[in-house]
């Protein structure tokens, strides 16, 4: 079973609790995983050109391009991306944009796949959760996990996070703070939120060796996904 974990942070391993989160839930599928940093990488979204709708292969050569074997060799994804501006960071949206290639003319070749989702933000998760996840229903992947934990927005990194009165350190501590190394939010520091991740690797794990039913799963989330789009259209 081949298993592609991408952590779609942009920023250092030391940094990125998006990163350390997609690992952990790695380590724990009892599977050797393809971790894939997308930090670093210039990934284009998708420019709506329809140059994929005959062969289902994108145009765009991009740092894109040699993960795009990774994703269809894949038997389950680990997603992981983090809250900028209170939605999907640009760098995971992106590389999901880039999955349109894979939807033309009925093919069917991430339909059923099981993934967990990952979400990091330094305030909030849910709408990070929400889009992964709806990426997911729009190829048919079905979300048999997720993790999700607070982390270091930019503003403990900058410089002047106690003295920018409208920065976060300044907002949550006040005037006159020293910041610390130990003062900085990291999920590695919140055992629950590790230990959520651990158990959604442990769930992916168990649901591969026991012989995932992607047909069964394909229709599940195909009609929750036709129900969605109905519910959108009537209103």
């Amino acid at each position: 079973m081949k298993i592609l974990a991408i952590s779609g942070s942009p920023r250092i391993e030391k940094r990125s609790s998006t990163l350390k989160l997609v690992k952990a839930v790695a380590e724990n599928t009892g599977y050797d995983c393809d971790l894939v940093s997308l930090a670093g990488k210039k990934i284009q979204g998708c420019i709506g050109c329809m140059g994929c709708v005959d062969d289902n292969i994108c145009k765009l050569k991009d740092d894109f391009t040699p993960l795009r074997e990774k994703i269809l060799e894949a038997d389950a994804y680990i997603l992981g991306g983090c809250n900028f501006f209170s939605t999907l960071n640009a760098n995971m949206h992106c590389f999901l944009e880039r999955w349109y290639q894979f939807r033309h003319k009925e093919s069917s070749v991430l339909w059923g796949k099981p993934a967990v989702t990952v979400a990091a933000g330094g305030r909030l998760t849910g709408p990070v959760t929400a889009i992964l996840e709806q990426f997911c229903m729009y190829n048919f992947i079905q979300v048999v996990g997720r993790a999700d934990g607070l982390g270091a927005n930019g503003c403990y990194f900058c410089g002047y996070g106690e003295t920018c009165k409208v920065g976060a350190v300044y907002a949550r501590y006040g005037a006159g703070f020293q910041l610390t190394e130990e003062d900085i939010p990291c999920v590695s520091k919140d055992e629950v939120c590790m230990e959520k991740a651990r158990q959604a690797g442990k769930t992916l794990g168990k649901i591969l060796r026991a012989g995932h039913d992607r047909e069964k799963a394909t229709k599940e989330v195909k009609d929750a996904f036709m129900e969605m789009m109905q519910f959108k259209n009537n209103r």
